[in-house]
């Protein structure tokens, strides 16, 4: 799968590592118990639990703050702050990346199920590709680091909820998870008390594992308070990058329809 490259301008600011530590996650990948399959009467009745305690993904707007930490050469944070806007009717996100010194706004980002452009302001150029991995470079090192952005994508705009419903994914109904082989990568879903909880993908395609998590307040599961994702390289073994998403100042409207144009 090609990836789509983000090229961040000399708005990011390094910061040194007395910096608040972002959660470190364990992958804990596939179980070695049987998984069911969808139409077996136990996956039907976690299915059934599932749906019964989703909200309604409605649409949104939020600013929000990232932090990004990287560990090779050495181990360095990225901080950056921005506006997410969600269109309920057609799936659309909108991500503005913003430096958080200035709060100029260097690139934008427009994604539905199917693709993502990406439009840095300084150029008239538009990159339209697959739904896919953003590659985030850092312009000390040139070194590139892959976001799997579908795993965010899906926790923002509550796709997942389709995605479980897939009639080939595959039930692991005594710890909650359900799983699913797609194009590029194994998907599996962990939920507790019926929230969407966890997302792990492992894909020997892409050349990594990725893990999400998200956290919520009682009284209002999305969007989503906080979202941490974790990517390792399937070669090493060792972590890329960890990133930390905080939204705040969120409000649940429709953006206007030419919120999704550059």
């Amino acid at each position: 799968m090609k990836r789509n490259v983000i090229f961040f301008s000399v708005f990011l600011f390094f910061v040194s590592c007395q910096s608040a530590e972002v959660e470190d996650p364990n992958f804990i990948g596939r179980d070695k118990e049987k998984y069911h399959s969808s139409k077996e009467g136990e996956s039907k009745t976690l299915l059934k639990e599932i749906l019964e305690k989703q909200t309604d993904f409605q649409s949104f707007k939020s600013e929000f703050s990232m932090q990004i930490q990287t560990f090779v050469p050495k181990k360095d944070n990225v901080y950056l702050d921005g506006k997410l806007y969600f269109s309920k009717e057609t799936k659309q996100v909108k991500i503005q990346l913003m430096d958080s010194f200035f709060g100029m706004v260097f690139t934008e980002l427009i994604a539905d199920p199917n693709q993502i452009q990406i439009k840095p302001t300084n150029t008239k150029e538009i990159q339209t590709l697959p739904m896919g991995d953003i590659l985030i470079q850092d312009p000390t090192t040139n070194k590139k680091f892959a976001v799997p952005f579908p795993v965010i994508y899906e926790y923002l705009t509550g796709t997942y909820v389709s995605e479980i419903q897939n009639p080939k994914a595959k039930f692991n109904t005594k710890e909650s998870r359900i799983a699913l082989t797609k194009a590029d990568g194994e998907y599996e879903y962990f939920f507790k008390e019926g929230q969407l909880d966890r997302l792990e993908l492992a894909s020997a395609k892409r050349g990594l594992k990725a893990i999400a998590l998200v956290k919520t307040k009682p009284e209002q599961i999305h969007p989503p308070k906080e979202i941490t994702t974790k990517v390792i390289s399937l070669d090493t073994e060792k972590e890329n990058v960890l990133i930390l998403i905080k939204l705040k100042k969120s409000q649940m409207t429709e953006p206007p329809a030419n919120t999704f144009r550059f």
